[in-house]
């Protein structure tokens, strides 16, 4: 029995141990965190006046003033989760709106000149032709076509063909140049000095110093040969003695070349 009283005892004694601490926390907890109620635990704290709620404002439609009644009635209390959409932007105009040619290229805007072809006369063609033989057949110069295009024993044409001839013709007058000296060199057996001489001539090829000095550069010839080729031509043609071959081989009036050719000429004469 007395074990049985001390168990009771105890077990009542553990009951209000925990009534005292259940009433104490309930006259606490207010002081520390103020009310019980949902609606204050969930208030933010900056707010200090309670706002009236709409049963409080549906309970007293008397004493509401009308011009307040008519604007909550005529603005419509937005859902509490309702979104508010996004600003419809207006059809773009007739102005915003670009041409698909307002971006093309000049080019595409304008359309393409066709160059006219310029029109040749006749005689023009022709000398231009002419020009052409005399320069790839004959390898002239330009001097020497051009007179040979307005002479009257030549081809006979204007002035104004001729130039236009001449100044159109395709034509390399250095290589024409170099081509005469060539000639002159293997079937005249000219000296150097009388090749040149011959393509500036005005009585001659009429070629431009510039154009005779680079067919002398440029043209490959045997000097001493062709003295020595010259140097028998005389003796089977005439009775000239070596020293009157000798002359005439270095004379300014006859074959133009050096002493050194001559002489060499001369000794391998027989």
């Amino acid at each position: 029995m007395r074990r049985i009283f001390k168990i009771l005892t105890c077990f009542l004694a553990a009951i209000g141990v925990c009534t005292a601490a259940l009433v104490c926390f309930i006259l606490l907890y207010p002081l520390f965190h103020g009310n019980f109620s949902p609606n204050q635990q969930n208030a933010s704290p900056e707010k200090t006046e309670a706002e009236p709620s709409l049963a409080d404002e549906a309970a007293a439609p008397e004493t509401a003033d009308p011009e307040t009644t008519d604007r909550r009635a005529a603005s419509p209390t937005p859902a509490a989760n309702s979104e508010i959409p996004s600003p419809v932007r207006a059809a773009p105009t007739g102005s915003d709106i670009e041409s698909p040619h307002s971006q093309e290229s000049p080019s595409a805007q304008t359309p393409t000149e066709t160059p006219v072809k310029e029109e040749i006369p006749a005689e023009y063609q022709s000398a231009l032709n002419r020009a052409d033989n005399y320069c790839d057949l004959m390898h002239m110069s330009k001097q020497a076509i051009y007179d040979q295009l307005i002479s009257e024993y030549g081809e006979n044409v204007s002035p104004e063909a001729a130039s236009y001839a001449v100044t159109h013709v395709n034509a390399d007058w250095n290589a024409n140049a170099l081509q005469k000296a060539t000639v002159y060199s293997d079937t005249m057996h000219m000296s150097r000095t009388a090749i040149y001489d011959q393509l500036i001539s005005e009585n001659g090829e009429k070629f431009t110093e510039a154009q005779a000095q680079y067919a002398m550069e440029h043209l490959e010839a045997d000097w001493m040969a062709n003295a020595l080729y010259k140097a028998k031509e005389y003796r089977q043609s005439t009775n000239m003695t070596k020293s009157a071959i000798y002359n005439q081989l270095i004379s300014e009036h006859g074959d133009k070349f050096s002493p050194e050719e001559a002489s060499y000429a001369i000794k391998n004469l027989k």
